[in-house]
């Protein structure tokens, strides 16, 4: 499998943390919108001497959430930029009530493989994208 770019948010900090460092480990790279203990807003795009995700490109954002929410919660703004990017969403933990239900590739339940399934998702988006 070669190397995955993953745009990680979620809904707390912690949350984030622990996505980007199993997916840091696994040997691939973890982007994010705003670095930890930071407000989202503004995000890296609009920090001086900051890159946002869009500009080197991701193959998957993973969103980790913490806890059930309706609606998107603010340190999720990326999966919308993610997803207007055509990026597939991978959604882990909380999903029950998810807010990007349409647009999600794919959902790992809590004890889930984070991992493993932006693995799998980004393999899928590839082979389609082959002649």
């Amino acid at each position: 499998m070669p190397s995955l770019r993953v745009l990680v948010v979620g809904t707390d900090d912690w949350a984030i943390q622990q996505a980007a460092d199993a997916i840091e480990a696994a040997g691939h790279t973890a982007l994010r919108c705003h670095e930890r203990g930071e407000r989202p807003f503004p995000c890296n795009a609009l920090r001086e001497g900051r890159t946002c995700p869009l500009e080197v490109g991701f193959d998957a954002v993973a969103t980790v959430r913490a806890r059930v929410l309706a609606e998107p919660g603010v340190q999720e703004l990326g999966v919308v930029c993610g997803l207007r990017a055509g990026a597939p969403l991978v959604v882990a933990g909380m999903a029950h009530r998810n807010p990007f239900a349409p647009g999600t590739a794919r959902v790992v339940d809590n004890g889930g493989d984070l991992v493993s399934a932006l693995e799998e998702t980004a393999a899928v988006v590839s082979s389609r994208s082959q002649p």
